[in-house]
């Protein structure tokens, strides 16, 4: 029987190793990182439409959408995709054998993956700054670097939702595909939400990248930013009841897998 001292830190080690070789899939496997190369272009075409629009100063706009469409793409779209790979090279048996639950070492790759699409933002500016000639200043630099970080975690977490609900069908691309927009319409990342209807205004609030949006844009502008440490925690709240969520669903859902004997099927 392991110590005290150990039980403490299994934990920790588990989640590294899953980290350390969801590392080394992604450096083998392209899909892991396709929205990096995809989504951030779609700064392009926005950036294109303010500056020939004549409003080159909500360049902002444009590079926060794109930075959270980056990141929310990584944890739905490879949350899912680590379970179908999983289950396709008959490694989720095992994994689902193990003492560790399956959540734990699957949110440690998401993670990784997530983190990932900071790097969203940084191709978007570039794109601002070469192609357009537009500097976009981060105003309240540490404000930006904190909520991104929460951003990753929230999306991390709540990517299990996804990935539970995903994992009984065996068309995941194509709910893949169609779970992104409906989120990103209705936190206000691609249009503002005074435009949505006001019947759908309230279920903003329960997005996490309804806040994200919000703070991230406040750390664009020379204004002191108000509300900070209350929509610092609605975005880590959403995060735990989202991954909470997650994990209860997953662990329902792979054991009807195992009920039925199709957790191996592909």
């Amino acid at each position: 029987m392991p110590s005290p001292s150990l039980s403490g830190i299994m934990p920790f080690r588990i989640l590294w190793v899953a980290a350390r070789t969801q590392i080394r899939i992604a450096r083998r496997n392209i899909e892991n990182i396709f929205p990096l190369l995809t989504i951030p272009l779609q700064a392009l075409v926005s950036l294109a439409i303010l500056v020939h629009s004549g409003r080159s100063d909500l360049a902002s706009f444009a590079l926060v959408a794109s930075l959270l469409m980056t990141v929310g793409q990584m944890s739905f779209f490879d949350g899912s995709e680590i379970l179908a790979q999983d289950r396709n090279h008959q490694i989720l048996e095992l994994a689902v054998a193990s003492p560790t639950p399956y959540s734990r070492p699957l949110i440690a790759r998401i993670l990784v993956l997530t983190a990932m699409g900071a790097a969203g933002f940084v191709e978007s500016w570039l794109i601002a700054r070469i192609v357009f000639g537009i500097h976009v200043v981060v105003y309240h630099p540490i404000l930006f670097l904190v909520t991104g970080s929460f951003t990753v975690f929230a999306g991390a977490a709540t990517a299990l939702i996804t990935t539970a609900v995903f994992c009984l069908t065996r068309t995941t691309r194509t709910y893949q595909n169609a779970i992104s927009g409906p989120l990103y319409l209705l936190s206000g990342v691609l249009v503002p939400i005074p435009f949505l209807p006001a019947v759908l205004r309230p279920l903003s609030r329960f997005i996490y990248l309804f806040w994200s949006a919000d703070l991230l844009r406040d750390s664009m502008r020379p204004g002191i930013p108000e509300s900070v440490l209350p929509r610092l925690s609605a975005i880590l709240v959403l995060g735990l009841l989202g991954g909470a969520v997650g994990a209860w669903l997953l662990r329902r859902m792979l054991n009807n897998l195992k009920r039925d004997g199709t957790l191996g099927l592909s």
